[in-house]
């Protein structure tokens, strides 16, 4: 049978870019309608935020993260069978290992900012923390680093999605000044998130597993926003208190343990995973033998 053809995907860069614009459509429009039916339906699941200079309520947990998986299937059916999908068990023990020590530090954050600053509603908090969790784990690494791994040739071109999705991941909170965040505290923020791009991104391209990367954003936020503060604003930073400079030490550790977990000696090994993630080995006997698939 004759291969399929993904013309724009080889395109290692711009498919980047493509697949993030892929998630947040389907994250906006289906995750967004199933929010803004959950927020009718759950008191303080929709925070108040100024959007475009006029204050509405807005939507963003459990709806937004099923958007985002139905992402993530539809990619995979796309590629299939070529490609393993990025929720799988493989890796995982191992991925929240090396997570482990950022989160101890970021949790004791957390609490710190629940002592000075009081604590809201714990339920609304989960089903919020359900859209950074999946949604920003799929839209920034899920996708478009596993297509990046697909097309890559050498270890030394991991280095270049690990940068890239880190620094988008972090300029892309900068968006918060535009809904009412603090613009020192919103920077501050920005900074912090490369740094935890970068071991989010570092445990995924050494696991092959979302898995890892989707609970531990998941439970950071979690504990976030439980704060009163975040809670009443729906995430967006508005100042900086003792908790938050603890936290942005755990970003900064990120930061630093995240280079050693991506020291150019694991190269190899992360080749071999990603390569049996796409069934790399299987594809070229095929292609010898004239029998690729579908």
């Amino acid at each position: 049978m004759k291969k399929r053809e993904h013309k724009i995907l080889d395109h290692t860069i711009l498919s980047y870019f493509l697949l993030w614009i892929y998630v947040s459509v389907f994250e906006e429009t289906l995750g967004g309608l199933a929010d803004k039916c959950i927020g009718n339906v759950i008191p303080g699941y929709a925070a108040e935020r100024l959007v475009m200079g006029r204050t509405a309520d807005v939507a963003a947990g459990v709806g937004v993260a099923a958007a985002a998986l139905l992402a993530a299937l539809l990619f995979k059916l796309w590629f299939r069978p070529d490609f393993n999908g990025c929720l799988q068990k493989g890796g995982f023990k191992e991925g929240l290992l090396m997570l482990l020590p950022f989160l101890v530090i970021h949790y004791a954050g957390s609490i710190v900012s629940w002592i000075t600053l009081g604590t809201g509603s714990v339920f609304i908090a989960l089903l919020r923390a359900a859209a950074p969790g999946f949604g920003e784990e799929i839209m920034f690494r899920g996708l478009g680093v596993a297509n990046y791994m697909r097309k890559i040739k050498s270890g030394g071109q991991i280095k270049v999605i690990f940068w890239l999705s880190s620094i988008v991941f972090g300029l892309i909170h900068l968006l918060n000044i535009t809904v009412g965040g603090d613009p020192v505290s919103v920077v501050i923020q920005s900074i912090y998130a490369v740094g935890v791009g970068m071991l989010f991104g570092a445990v995924y391209l050494r696991t092959g597993n979302l898995w890892p990367t989707i609970l531990g954003h998941m439970s950071v936020d979690f504990f976030e926003l439980i704060r009163v503060d975040l809670s009443g604003s729906g995430g967006v930073m508005t100042g900086m208190g003792i908790g938050d400079w603890i936290t942005i030490v755990a970003g900064i550790f990120a930061a630093f343990w995240a280079l050693r977990l991506m020291n150019q000696k694991y190269y190899d090994e992360i080749m071999r995973i990603w390569d049996m993630k796409w069934n790399k080995n299987s594809n070229e006997q095929r292609t010898e033998k004239g029998d690729a698939t579908v």
